[in-house]
């Protein structure tokens, strides 16, 4: 028997909340294909809700590059990955640049999730209700929802990292082509390739070879069988990470400053299962985590006649690229949980055997952890569609527009922002940049260098966001309300705009 498959037999026959019809394939396949149509309908569903964001505008700017300008990030610190940013160029060509068409390619990547996750609870050998409960919690994710709406590679990376673990525990089992049975090697092609783009996709995604060498190690049985078509896999594999390695090492050893705050394992931990649980707004408490914790335990040690290293697969892959990452922080800090997106088939699929294996023991509880998950669920995908938590550049301009004139400049605070308000202010404007106050700037530098910026000045408009990482003390505010008049202000979410007059 294949280590990654088990027999019918060797699953509960018991079904509660799905209806006896799921017995047949014809009739699990008509719920898998629902399940996807309401995954998409729940990403396009305010798509162009809320506007772009500095990393999706990003976005744009990078698919614009030459070829050459894209791939030389491959070897520069800073990038992560071009593969995204090539498959958005000819899709601007077709789709154009609005916030709906940008963002259109990640709800595909995410709704393609779904199928992958069925076909990936099968082939770790779980039967139908498993893999359609999988497919259920992927489609009605918050969390994975508010990826599946943003121009980032995320739900590409998640896409990528999924259909390469099926198809490495179909090569690690030596599964057959039914029409072609000498062709088994194919799955280890569609491995090494899947992984390769996962590698060019995200800086991050590299970690998990740590999951794969534990498959490997869990499996020797099969691995001894495939040692040498896995052998030449990993070997494959090392060639595409050469780039990255060039300037990732020497970054590491000497202890980069990346900009991002320090987590503790803990802190981590706590994150990633809040977002996992609810999504990116907190409405419901302990509630929803407690939950999650609950059907991941039952996931993990309720007694069922499955080979238990499925199971410590999953665990592995939920837990070892986030602890690697901590490891990591210790000399650089990289955490943020969107680069670890790709463990969440391994959380979801947990907590979707625990559903199975709680049901299986009592109908009404396993029914009442469902809904109060999909309510949970819901009620997440209502809060993040309906409160913005992106700052709204779309008004700020359109504000701009009707109030500014032509000749005043504009001050950005942070600077780099300003390739976010140009995607929406059509108009030229002389650009200041705000200045840089967070390395210990004191206010007489400040004075100096803001009396020489406005030199000659009668108005200035003053655009703020994200002005923490950027003048942490808010000299530049300070320094405009002592030397002028503030004439108008106007607040959005998360950006405000001032219209300052010199005396």
């Amino acid at each position: 028997m294949a280590a990654v498959e088990l027999s019918k037999t060797t699953i509960s026959k018991n079904i509660s909340f799905l209806p006896p019809l799921l017995k047949s394939k014809k009739a699990t396949q008509g719920v898998g294909l629902f399940i996807t149509w309401v995954a998409f309908l729940l990403r396009v569903n305010q798509l162009a809700g809320q506007s772009l964001w500095r990393d999706e505008v990003d976005a744009i700017r990078f698919s614009g590059w030459p070829i050459g300008q894209l791939l030389q990030g491959l070897f520069r610190a800073g990038h992560n990955g071009p593969l995204y940013f090539l498959l958005l160029r000819p899709w601007r060509q077709l789709g154009g640049d609005s916030e709906f068409a940008l963002r259109y390619p990640s709800a595909a990547f995410g709704t393609l999730a779904i199928p992958l996750g069925f076909v990936l609870a099968r082939q770790f050998g779980f039967n139908r209700r498993v893999g359609l409960l999988l497919g259920l919690l992927l489609a009605t994710s918050p969390y994975l929802i508010w990826y599946g709406q943003e121009a980032k590679m995320y739900t590409l990376l998640l896409a990528l990292i999924m259909l390469a673990f099926i198809t490495y525990l179909k090569a690690l089992a030596g599964a057959r082509f039914s029409r072609f049975p000498a062709l088994t090697w194919v799955w280890w092609v569609i491995f090494v390739t899947a992984t390769t783009f996962s590698f060019y996709t995200h800086i991050l995604s590299p970690l998990i070879l740590l999951v794969y060498t534990v498959v490997a190690m869990l499996y020797p049985d099969q691995w001894r069988r495939q040692r040498r078509p896995w052998l030449v896999s990993m070997a494959c594999l090392t060639l595409p990470y050469l780039p990255l390695a060039v300037w990732q090492i020497p970054l590491l050893w000497g202890g980069f400053q990346s900009g991002h705050p320090y987590y503790g394992l803990r802190d981590m931990t706590s994150l990633l299962l809040q977002l996992y649980s609810y999504g990116l707004i907190t409405f419901a408490g302990l509630m929803p985590m407690v939950l999650f914790i609950f059907l991941l335990l039952g996931g993990l040690f309720l007694r069922q006649r499955i080979h238990q290293p499925n199971r410590l697969v999953l665990l592995a892959w939920l837990l070892l690229p986030p602890l690697a990452v901590y490891l990591i922080s210790w000399r650089v800090q990289i955490f943020e949980d969107r680069y670890l997106i790709y463990i969440t088939p391994a959380f979801y699929l947990l907590t979707a055997l625990g559903l199975h294996l709680i049901n299986s023991q009592a109908r009404w509880l396993g029914g009442l952890c469902l809904g109060l998950i999909l309510l949970n669920n819901a009620t997440g995908i209502w809060q993040q569609q309906s409160q913005p938590l992106k700052a709204d550049f779309r008004s700020a301009a359109t504000y701009l527009t009707t109030h500014r004139l032509s000749t005043t400049p504009i001050m950005i605070q942070t600077p780099y922002l300003h390739y976010t308000l140009d995607y929406y202010y059509s108009e030229d404007y002389p650009f200041l940049e705000g200045l840089w106050t967070n390395g210990g700037k004191t206010e007489e530098a400040v004075d100096e260098e803001m009396t020489n910026l406005t030199a000659g000045l009668t108005e200035l408009w003053l655009v703020v966001s994200e002005e923490d990482l950027w003048d942490e003390r808010h000299l530049t505010r300070a320094w405009l309300d002592s030397h002028t008049n503030r004439v108008a202000e106007m607040h959005f979410v998360r950006i405000s705009i001032y219209r300052y007059r010199f005396r």
